[in-house]
């Protein structure tokens, strides 16, 4: 028998979800037949396949030590052809906090698993960290950025963090700032308030039926027709930051599923820049280099930019 003391890493798991991350080289229809026959038992009681597991119980496995074993190896390496190419700017026991560059999907959609920021995130957690026994629990994103969104994402290393991080998003102690580059002098900060709904996949739409939506935005600078915004999120909506400031007529620059022209790079600039958790974190990611060029292009002072920022 294998005992298994369980961690805060997996706190809130159920344990289906929590065996099929421990035991890899173990195919679903045994890990459901390992429930379904009893050999599973928590804290002296049989498990079941919905039972959640928290800190502190005690998991008993009915196999021999030579059986785990096996079922710990995956079938193949784990990770294998994920490549971990993460500009970290944070990390301690409980989350790790990485800038996203344009291009990369957070988690995984349509298209190449291994390539996502979330594979990447976990594949680097997994080689950099000696597990405890029985820990199952893999790194996740605790908020998304749209794939050619640049800047900081957030994702949690523990269920407990998961929980509490998600909590602190909703409550508002995790704060983000974002850039924006937008088409159009705009003079004065702003507020917007329309409610927005989902239209398609891809598109975000204000709608009098849709949800409560809030954004706050205030200019740092104008030039060649298109001003650099920080803008501030009260709520968290898909697009929101795109949907509102195309209501507003000053739509992303490249933005042109929101209104704006094509431009040569086929992509708007939008970089979430800083994040702030309470009581006393902030992490801030500079800007990505087509970004910079962008402004430098259309006349902005980079260097006076930067010394803004530092003070917005």
């Amino acid at each position: 028998m294998i005992d298994i003391l369980i961690s805060d890493s997996d706190d809130g798991k159920q344990i289906h979800k929590w065996l099929r991350l421990l035991l890899p080289g173990m195919p679903l229809s045994g890990i459901h037949k390992f429930i379904r026959t009893g050999r599973i038992k928590v804290n002296g009681k049989r498990g079941k396949r919905d039972t959640v597991l928290h800190t502190g119980d005690t998991v008993h496995l009915y196999m021999t030590d030579e059986d785990y074993a096996a079922s710990k190896r995956p079938k193949r390496e784990k990770y294998a052809g994920v490549k971990v190419d993460l500009d970290i700017r944070y990390e301690d026991g409980e989350m790790l906090i990485v800038n996203k560059p344009a291009g990369v999907l957070v988690h995984a959609a349509d298209g190449d698993y291994s390539s996502t920021l979330q594979a990447q995130v976990e594949a680097y957690v997994y080689r950099n960290r000696e597990a405890q026994e029985g820990q199952a629990f893999t790194p996740a994103p605790v908020h998304r950025l749209d794939r050619n969104t640049t800047g900081l994402v957030i994702f949690a290393k523990t269920s407990r963090a998961a929980r509490e991080l998600g909590l602190k998003f909703q409550s508002g102690g995790i704060k983000k700032t974002y850039l924006a580059l937008v088409v159009g002098e705009v003079a004065k900060p702003g507020r917007v308030t329309a409610a927005l709904a989902r239209v398609s996949d891809e598109l975000t739409a204000v709608a009098p039926e849709g949800k409560e939506s809030a954004t706050h935005y205030a200019p740092l600078a104008s030039a060649g027709g298109t001003t650099l915004l920080t803008i501030r999120l009260e709520t968290g909506r898909t697009h929101q930051i795109r949907a509102h400031m195309a209501h507003i007529r000053h739509p992303l620059v490249g933005d042109v599923k929101y209104g704006a022209r094509r431009n040569r790079i086929g992509s708007f600039f939008l970089h979430a820049a800083r994040l702030e958790k309470e009581p006393d974190l902030s992490v801030t990611a500079p800007l990505p280099h087509a970004f910079e060029a962008k402004l430098k292009a259309l006349g902005y002072s980079v260097p006076d930019l930067r010394e803004a920022l530092a003070n917005a």
